[in-house]
């Protein structure tokens, strides 16, 4: 008998980065204004688009989080050099995550995105 894959664990909620489950999104006040995100057991921040058409607000707000709130440091921050990026599909009424393509240009459904951002080697505050 072959091994089968349990196809319902490809749609639970886990970080991209340590495949720990995180929370359902809540609501966060910066200096900026406030996002819908959260942050991870393992460090990385996650900010929730729920159209998926305004992922760049959404990725510096998350960037932005992440260093702590400092603005200046997070837009001097280079993509795999200082930081990590994911992004997943999300349904936020059932919690769950969708398998496969996070994002396509060609595909004009509407569909939440979670946008996770996690530092490497520097602090939030330095």
């Amino acid at each position: 008998m072959k091994y089968r894959e349990d196809k319902s664990t490809l749609y639970e909620p886990r970080c991209p980065f340590c495949r720990d489950f995180f929370s359902r999104p809540v609501d966060i006040d910066t200096d900026f204004g406030a996002f819908s995100g959260g942050v991870c057991s393992c460090g990385a921040v996650y900010a929730f688009d729920p159209t998926g058409r305004n992922l760049g607000e959404t990725f510096m707000d998350a960037l932005s989080y992440a260093c702590g709130g400092d603005y200046e440091k997070a837009v001097s921050l280079e993509a795999g050099v200082d930081y990590e990026e994911y992004i997943l599909q999300y349904n936020y009424r059932t919690h769950s995550i969708s398998p496969g393509r996070a994002y396509s240009l060609f595909d004009r459904r509407a569909r939440g995105m979670l946008y996770f951002v996690k530092l490497k080697n520097i602090k939030a505050t330095d």
